[in-house]
């Protein structure tokens, strides 16, 4: 809250400095109690440009509500960006306070993007009498990063298509922060001499880069143009023996691999230090999990666990931390004896987990009965305790979930969703509930192929759309089909896009995709 309140008192330090006194006009001419009151707000208009992703060349159209009764003739204008944070930079031996960058006098916004990549920015609309000095000013946004050039936003889909893979990037403005596209064979249409080959095997955005691995090829890609950086040996100090990625991620300013059941880090910040380690030594085979939240910045508890990652090994049925320059995979402390299951000793078959819900982990495991579990642990910002475990569900009312073919989930809340044939079903661990909910069915001869829940971040529908990949193999035909949801229950709730994006429809279908095998965000 103090940071809050330092970073207005600035932005009213910059707006007061700019705008100045009113000019002396004599007696009796400041007859503010009769003046109208300038007003400035957003209500019902559209609100794309503020939401969406800002692309370098991009065309922004803004226009907000302006109310002046009587006096509208009198107003000047300016749209403006500061940095954010918005803080002192040295001059000389001084420290000042940097200017805002106008970027529009006009009411109506219509900006060709072109600050500078990387740069994160606020944006503020400011009218202004020109006669008495009243003004007013409104924040757009308080926060956006300007992508690499050449960078696109949206959902990055890795498909089969003809007999050969490619990459389509799809947008909705439902989402909010992505603007309305389909780029068709976006991969290919940058790089025709490189085609991808092979049987997709992972793919994910990790920060400032993608990683897409295939039978055939392995490949680190920047998001601007999709700049192949790097094959799989240029990857390591010493590549491994065995080529088998099964999940990567980015937490900790860290790059995580797990290959042939090895965890491998890249410290992405550490001086020097430009490529993935050789495994971390050990006894030990990881299942394809990695946290995603392990550390809290906020409000972070004292003594608490604040591991670097949490894998889960299957060799041994636990989860274990590892930790910033570790030589070797951690342990738990052994559990007490009146716990809901122990995180050192997991009974059954790890079949999908994720980090969920604010900082916990999820676990959906099959047993030796064949029975269905979820547990759910947290190693995020809590004591090691000897009790991490949270839940325990059976799944015995989970509708075709022992069939399913992918899952989703996100830390916005304890839901999860699973397509099992041409179904999508979805269940929380919080609501109460004993069976699944059927969130959508598609036509006979469609199967699920992939799931994506939309990352955290993107306020206020972070955790709140899902895309569904649905492929018709007898019709060679694929689409992607788009909800907003409810992360705590699960069921479609169709809440802000109606509101900011225009959208009433829930779902929408986007029609002309391959069969789709992986989807990753880039925002």
């Amino acid at each position: 809250m103090k940071q809050y309140i330092l970073y207005m008192s600035r932005v009213l330090f910059l707006f007061l400095l700019a705008n100045g006194c009113n000019k002396d006009l004599g007696n009796y001419t400041y007859d503010y109690d009769k003046a109208p009151k300038l007003v400035i707000d957003t209500t019902g208009i559209d609100k794309t440009d503020i939401w969406a992703a800002w692309n370098i060349g991009d065309t922004v159209r803004i226009t907000p509500n302006v109310t002046y009764p009587g006096k509208e003739s009198n107003l000047v204008y300016r749209w403006f960006v500061i940095n954010y944070p918005y803080q002192t930079v040295t001059v000389g031996n001084a420290q000042v306070w940097p200017t805002a960058d106008t970027i529009s006098h006009d009411r109506s916004l219509e900006y060709v993007v072109n600050l500078a990549p990387g740069r994160q920015v606020s944006l503020y609309f400011m009218a202004k009498d020109t006669v008495t000095g009243a003004s007013a000013f409104f924040s757009m946004f308080n926060y956006k990063a300007i992508p690499d050039a050449g960078a696109v936003s949206g959902v990055y889909c890795l498909q089969e298509k003809e007999g050969r893979l490619d990459i389509d990037v799809i947008g909705s403005s439902r989402a909010l922060i992505y603007s309305n596209i389909h780029e068709v064979d976006y991969y290919s249409s940058l790089h025709p001499d490189e085609p991808l080959t092979g049987h997709p095997l992972l793919f994910n955005y990790c920060g400032n880069y993608f990683y897409l691995f295939t039978s055939d090829v392995a490949l680190r890609i920047s998001p601007a143009s999709m700049v192949i950086m790097e094959h799989w040996n240029e990857m390591f100090y010493q590549p491994p023996a065995t080529y088998n990625p099964s999940a990567v991620t980015r937490v900790n300013n860290c790059d995580f691999l797990i290959n042939d059941g090895k965890l491998h880090v890249h410290y992405v910040q550490s001086a020097g230090e430009r490529k993935f380690s050789v495994p971390v030594p050990g006894d030990y085979s990881l299942a394809p999990f990695l946290s995603t939240q392990t550390i809290a910045s906020y409000r972070p508890v004292a003594n608490a666990i604040n591991a670097y990652q949490v894998v889960y090994d299957e060799a041994a049925g636990a989860f274990r931390p590892f930790f910033n320059k570790g030589i070797s995979l951690g342990r738990f402390s052994e559990s007490a004896a009146d716990i809901l299951f122990d995180v050192n000793h997991m009974e059954g078959t790890l079949v999908y987990a994720n980090t969920v819900n604010a900082g916990e982990t999820m676990a959906i495991l099959r047993g030796t009965d064949e029975a269905y579990n979820l547990y759910v642990s947290c190693f995020y910002n809590v004591v090691d305790n000897g009790n991490l475990a949270r839940y325990h569900r059976p799944l015995s009312g989970c509708t075709g979930i022992e069939n399913a073919t992918c899952f989703a989930s996100g830390l916005d809340g304890p839901a999860f969703f699973y397509g099992t044939g041409n179904s999508v079903y979805s269940y929380s661990y919080t609501t109460g509930q004993t069976t699944s909910h059927l969130l959508w069915e598609g036509d006979a001869g469609e199967e699920i192929t992939a799931l994506s829940l939309l990352g955290t971040g993107g306020f206020p529908t972070s955790g709140r759309i899902l895309w569904i990949a649905v492929w018709n193999e007898a019709a060679k035909t694929g689409r992607l089909v788009e909800f907003e949801i409810n992360p705590v229950s699960g069921v479609a709730e169709a809440m802000f896009a109606p509101m900011f994006s225009g959208i009433e429809d829930n779902p929408i279908f986007h029609e002309g995709m391959g069969k789709v095998v992986f989807m990753t965000q880039r925002m």
